[in-house]
């Protein structure tokens, strides 16, 4: 079974669409967040929600509204999580100038289900630090969130032992070339991350500590334009892998199928073919055994894809 459907039709407030992210809050309703302005990094961009709900093998989607709109700046790269305890939170940065390397990192909080929202936490007062990929909740507790410096492009890891009430920087991975690490905990503990580059290949790491240490990074055989990707491990192990099958340009969106963690890929399906940009994608796996990705199509709105085991092993 693949499912795809556009969650809006294209804005003519905001034309540009970008970098959407997508959760499952307990109910089994879907959160989508992605950003949106007449150009990447105009004033005038600003983060949007909207909220799925499932009506048979399709979903329905609320009209987008805006989340965040700093006046006269631009938000962006908008992550959504939701806690152990039900809490929603989105990670966000806010454009202090015209470039994302002046960003500022910042969370909001809801415990309604996406209703309402607290007000934005600064989080980092240091300059481009930036969130793609969701955190995690590891085996001891902690929480892992994956960033990146877009200052000097290198991957930095951070981790909360308190719920999210503080944070604290734990890794940076001495790599220039390397950003958006996405992140999956393996069944024996051992985190794996797959990081969009520059080098023509998405690159893979792996920490044995919780993130505290990582492995020298080596490239993978799967290419990479220099766009994000992102991971996800199922219940059983299986692993998916959302991300532009193509050296050089975002197109096709494609997905890959490990059937276990040992990252054989056995099967690769596209999403998106042809000229354009399909892009940014983003995947989650509910308890359902569905694996829901939404992702940019075309720079003009944000698409929903969902697909079951069948069509990931090669079925219709």
């Amino acid at each position: 079974m693949l499912v795809k459907q556009d969650i809006f039709a294209p804005m003519e407030s905001h034309p540009m669409a970008h970098a959407a992210t997508l959760t499952v809050l307990p109910d089994g309703d879907l959160l989508c967040a992605f950003y949106a302005g007449a150009y990447e990094t105009a004033p005038d961009q600003a983060i949007f929600l909207a909220h799925g709900h499932r009506q048979g093998n399709e979903w329905m989607w609320t009209k987008p509204h805006k989340l965040v709109d700093t006046n006269g700046k631009a938000d962006g790269n908008p992550v959504l999580f939701v806690a152990p305890d039900g809490a929603v939170w989105l990670f966000f940065v806010t454009l202090q100038g015209r470039g994302w390397a002046t960003a500022l990192l910042f969370a909001m909080r809801s415990t309604d289900g996406g209703m309402t929202w607290s007000e934005p936490q600064l989080l980092c007062a240091l300059q481009g630090i930036m969130p793609r990929t969701k955190p995690l909740v590891l085996r001891d507790g902690a929480w892992l969130l994956p960033l990146y410096d877009e200052r000097r492009w290198q991957p930095v890891f951070w981790r909360s032992e308190d719920g999210g009430r503080s944070w604290r920087e734990v890794a940076t991975v001495q790599r220039r070339g390397l950003i958006q690490p996405a992140v999956v905990e393996l069944s024996n503990g051992r985190l794996l991350a797959y990081c969009r580059s520059t080098m023509g290949r998405i690159v893979r790491l792996t920490s044995d500590d919780g993130g505290f240490t990582w492995s020298t990074p080596e490239p993978t055989d799967l290419p990479n334009p220099n766009a994000a990707i992102d991971l996800a491990r199922m219940s059983d192990g299986a692993l998916v892998l959302a991300f532009n099958d193509n050296a050089e340009r975002r197109t096709p969106l494609s997905i890959a199928f490990s059937p276990d963690e040992s990252e054989r890929w056995t099967v690769i399906r596209d999403l998106e073919v042809g000229d354009g940009e399909f892009s940014y994608p983003c995947l989650v796996s509910s308890g359902d055994g569905l694996v829901h990705c939404v992702y940019t199509y075309r720079r003009q709105t944000i698409r929903h894809a969902v697909f079951d085991r069948h069509w990931l092993k090669g079925g219709m």
